[in-house]
């Protein structure tokens, strides 16, 4: 198992800058999280197969693998009054209305409860604008001044398409496939997608980027180890964490072993399931080495049941 800080990693790994909105960003995706939570979902049957288009059929005909999950984003639709959880989502938005359009936006108000956004095409002279602004009276941004008229054509420049932004694009693609979104992958991606046209040293300082966030991820959750334990053991009683951590060479605490049982999964195993306990696992790859093992059981329904994970 790969050693990993369990305290508050004091220098962010080389090449990577800790963003200035990282805090209001991380704000956005929980609210998006949440949100997206709350929506209804089919039901689970079993024995059912779920329906596939037929570009996913034919994908399998072809003896060909799915490339994960699609890059989905907003449909950009923005409105004078919209509301929003903060700055970042503003932001989203507007990047939702750059992919939707092609239009050249560029970002003209940086200020940290103000933020503008304009169109630079037609040499500067086009009249769409947005701005919003995070009301004194108000927890919400809210957009007071949007003017929804283009003069100019677009023609694959956007000036909003930085290596930030094409390496939250492509974070989640890149986290699952690092080895197939190299930057050529990327660059055409984004053209064939979006329309909009990236140089090639775009994509590899977006790629670059999106690797080391992904590797500082596990530094930053990490750190929360305990914080989690804690949580559930405040949240539910009898339940039992056990967090192992060892020293390093300068002395701080490094992951070795994690434990957790659901007083609630033990219970029901005691009380309806046939008494019969297996391990399964499975090995984990990339920056974190080791097993993942799971302590299983079996219902009256012959299926898995969990009771135990440590890893």
């Amino acid at each position: 198992m790969a050693m990993v800080p369990v305290n508050p990693v004091p220098n962010p790994p080389p090449g990577v800058d800790f963003d200035a909105e990282a805090e209001d960003r991380d704000e956005f995706h929980i609210n998006k999280l949440a949100t997206d939570f709350t929506e209804a979902e089919e039901s689970i049957r079993h024995n059912v197969y779920p329906e596939s288009d037929d570009e996913d059929e034919e994908r399998v005909r072809s003896g060909g693998a799915s490339r994960g999950t699609p890059i989905v984003r907003g449909d950009g639709s923005m409105y004078k009054g919209q509301s929003f959880y903060n700055g970042i989502a503003f932001k989203e938005c507007v990047l939702d209305y750059a992919l939707v359009s092609g239009c050249n936006l560029k970002q003209y108000r940086y200020d940290r409860d103000r933020i503008g956004f304009k169109c630079v095409g037609a040499k500067g002279k086009c009249m769409w604008k947005v701005y919003a602004a995070c009301l004194h009276n108000e927890s919400m941004w809210r957009i007071t001044l949007y003017t929804n008229k283009h003069i100019c054509v677009p023609n694959g420049e956007c000036e909003m398409f930085k290596v930030p932004v094409i390496a939250r694009l492509f974070l989640d693609k890149i986290r699952e496939e690092p080895e197939y979104y190299m930057p050529l992958k990327m660059e055409q991606t984004i053209m064939e997608k979006w329309k909009i046209s990236v140089t090639r040293g775009q994509c590899q300082a977006a790629r670059r980027k999106a690797l080391a966030l992904i590797e500082l991820e596990y530094d930053t959750q990490f750190e929360r180890l305990r914080d989690y334990g804690a949580e559930i053991l405040e949240a539910n009683k009898g339940y039992v964490v056990e967090v192992e951590t060892v020293k390093n060479e300068a002395g701080q605490d490094v992951f070795k072993r994690f434990y957790v049982c659901f007083d609630a999964l033990r219970r029901t195993w005691k009380q309806s399931c046939r008494p019969l306990i297996g391990v399964d696992g499975c090995f984990l790859k990339e920056k974190i080495k080791g097993q993942l093992l799971v302590a299983l059981g079996k219902d009256a329904d012959n299926a898995i049941y969990p009771m135990a994970t440590w890893s």
